[in-house]
Parts: structure tokens; C-alpha cells; sequence
């Protein structure tokens, strides 16, 4: 289980932090507010499951990390909050409406949370368990008002995802010090997350055009900007390799200067959007496997890594790279006929 944590957490990791950059650089309504959402998502856990990555591969890993885990799920906790905040929002500009008595509700439950959740820092299970009561009190407003308007086509099953994330929560606040095994049902909980912010990126990314080969462009070199800087302050907390120093040049090279080149050939040619969305749709998917591998290789190469880990870090690595040549055997396949005809 724990081999298997240390690729889920990577993978989640890479994931919503790329669609945050991605929504971030969209020009339309809401992808502001769902591109933080995103981020806040992504960076907050950070906090927490770099730490655990690297507590599940060093000898005394938890016990080693303990301080970094705690203050990482503190953080966590604060981010979280204010992603539902933030999800509130949303809601209700997709509703079209407002609340008076919810719009000083929201905030003001979100603010009793960051203050219990501070509190909480001397250790206490009371109170960690007294600052999660407005957490969940903000996620059963989301849910009901996401309930009600489940009709609205860009709000869905978004209810179920909601309440299935504090369905697995909350179990885990309430036995975690009794039945530690019961924190497996965090994974769970993150798919829920990761369920919501794909929701909303689809709700907001629109039809696909050429036009996305730059956009996606240029979230690749804000994600290479991004992991070298990373690679600059994890490297001053753990031990990284330098497979990790090369994410950022393989991310700008592979994903800003190979799409941008493909745009500019591309803009003005009478280029078929559903072969180019398929040709990108499988370039992301290796550019995803390759990266969240490279991610991993980096952050625990310098431990003793088991055998299935390094086998699944092999795999992982392998499926990206074979997808990314599939892709580009099938651009240039494309160009060449393109070019014939």
C-alpha cells in the first residue's frame, strides 16, 4: 500500500496543480476563481503528501517527518477551507443568486476554522476535532445548494462528489488515533477532489481548437517556471536528486517549445481539430506519466526505494514515453500527408 501511495499522491499532485496553471491562463468568467481552487488544492497538499512521500521510503520515515506532517496537515486543513469558500462562490454564480444569511455564514465559519485549526497547533485531539466542525458545516452547505440546483448541466453530479469526499473524511477525524489504517480512505477522498476540479475544468474549458495548442503551451512553461523553482527550496528541505532539476527543462522544451512550434505551423493550415484534439489528448496523457515519474524519481531516489516502487517507476516512466512517441510519430505522419496532398 505504501508503494501504491507514493504514485497516487505524485500523480494528484501533478495533476491539479497543471489544470490550476491551465485554468489560471483561460480568459473567461469563473476560471479565475476555479483555477485558485485548483491551486490551493494542489499546493495545500502539498504541504502534507511531500512529507508523506518521503516518510514512506526513509527508515523512520513518520517518525522522522512527524513535525513536517503535522504543520503540513495544518496547512492542508486552511487551504482546504477556503477551496470550499471559494466552491461557494462559484455556486452561486452559477445559481445567479445570493444568499445574504449563507454570504456571511461562509466566511465567518471559514474564519473559526483557521483559528481552531491554529489552535490546534499545541497537539490537542479536542480541538482538532472542535475545528473541523465548521469544515464540515461549509461542505453540507455546498452539498445541499449543489443539491438543489443538480439539474444545472455545469453543476451535475458535483453533490455526490462533495458528499462522498466528508463520507471518508470524517471517519478518518473521528478514528484516526484509535484505527490508523482508517486514513486509507483519504485516498478516496482525493479522487472525490480530483473528480470536482475535472468537473469544473470541462464546465469552463470550452470546444477545442487550435488555439489550445498555445494555451497549453504556455501552461507548460508556467508549470516548468513553477517546478524549478521547486526544485530550488524542496532541495534545501530533503535530499533531491537531479532527475528532479531536469523536470523544468523537459517541461519547457516538451511542452512549451514543441507545442508553440506546432501552433505556429499549424494556426493557418486547414488542420482537422478532432485528429489535432487526439493527437494532443495522448501527448498530455505521456506528458503526465513522464513528468509525475520524473516528480517521484527526483523526491526518493535518494532513499532506500523497494523493488515494486522502482518497477512502477519504470512503468509509469515507460507508458509516458511511449505514449509521447506515439504522438509524435502520429504529428508527423499527419504532416507529411498534410503535406503531400
Amino acid at each position: 500500500m505504501k508503494e501504491f501511495e507514493l504514485f497516487f499522491d505524485s500523480m494528484y499532485l501533478i495533476f491539479v496543480i497543471f489544470i490550476g496553471i491551465r485554468l489560471l491562463l483561460l480568459r473567461k468568467e469563473n476560471t479565475g476563481l476555479v483555477g485558485a481552487m485548483a491551486m490551493l488544492l494542489g499546493l495545500g497538499d502539498a504541504f502534507h503528501l511531500i512529507p508523506r512521500i518521503v516518510a514512506n521510503v526513509e527508515v523512520n520515515g513518520f517518525e522522522v517527518n512527524a513535525t513536517g506532517l503535522f504543520i503540513g496537515t495544518r496547512v492542508s486543513a486552511m487551504t482546504m477551507s477556503l477551496f470550499y469558500l471559494l466552491f461557494y462562490y462559484y455556486i452561486r454564480r452559477e445559481m445567479k443568486a445570493s444568499n445574504r444569511t449563507l454570504d456571511l455564514a461562509m466566511p465567518a465559519l471559514f474564519l473559526i476554522r483557521v483559528v481552531t485549526v491554529i489552535l490546534s497547533f499545541n497537539r490537542s485531539q479536542t480541538m482538532d476535532l472542535i475545528s473541523n466542525i465548521p469544515f464540515v458545516i461549509m461542505g453540507l452547505v455546498d452539498i445541499v445548494l449543489l443539491f438543489n440546483r443538480r439539474e444545472n448541466t455545469n453543476l451535475g453530479k458535483l453533490y455526490l462528489y462533495v458528499f462522498f469526499s466528508f463520507l471518508f473524511y470524517v471517519p478518518v477525524v473521528l478514528f484516526k488515533e484509535t484505527m490508523p489504517t482508517i486514513g486509507m480512505l483519504m485516498m478516496p477522498k482525493t479522487v472525490m477532489y480530483v473528480l470536482i476540479v475535472w468537473k469544473l475544468y470541462c464546465n469552463l474549458k470550452g470546444e477545442f481548437n487550435r488555439d489550445d495548442l498555445l494555451q497549453f503551451a504556455l501552461a507548460y512553461l508556467f508549470f516548468g517556471i513553477f517546478a524549478g523553482a521547486f526544485y530550488r527550496e524542496i532541495g534545501k528541505i530533503y535530499p533531491v536528486v537531479t532527475k528532479m532539476a531536469f523536470l523544468h527543462v523537459h517541461l519547457i522544451v516538451l511542452g512549451f517549445v514543441l507545442l508553440t512550434i506546432a501552433y505556429l505551423l499549424l494556426r493557418d493550415r486547414a488542420f482537422e481539430n478532432a485528429r489535432l484534439k487526439k493527437l494532443l489528448t495522448i501527448y498530455n496523457f505521456g506528458m503526465f506519466f513522464s513528468f509525475s515519474s520524473m516528480f517521484l524519481h527526483g523526491l526518493i531516489d535518494s532513499y532506500t526505494v523497494g523493488a515494486f516502487a522502482r518497477i512502477g517507476m519504470v512503468a509509469v516512466s515507460g507508458v509516458g514515453h511511449i505514449l509521447l512517441t506515439v504522438a509524435l510519430i502520429w504529428a508527423v505522419a499527419s504532416g507529411l500527408k498534410f503535406v503531400e496532398a
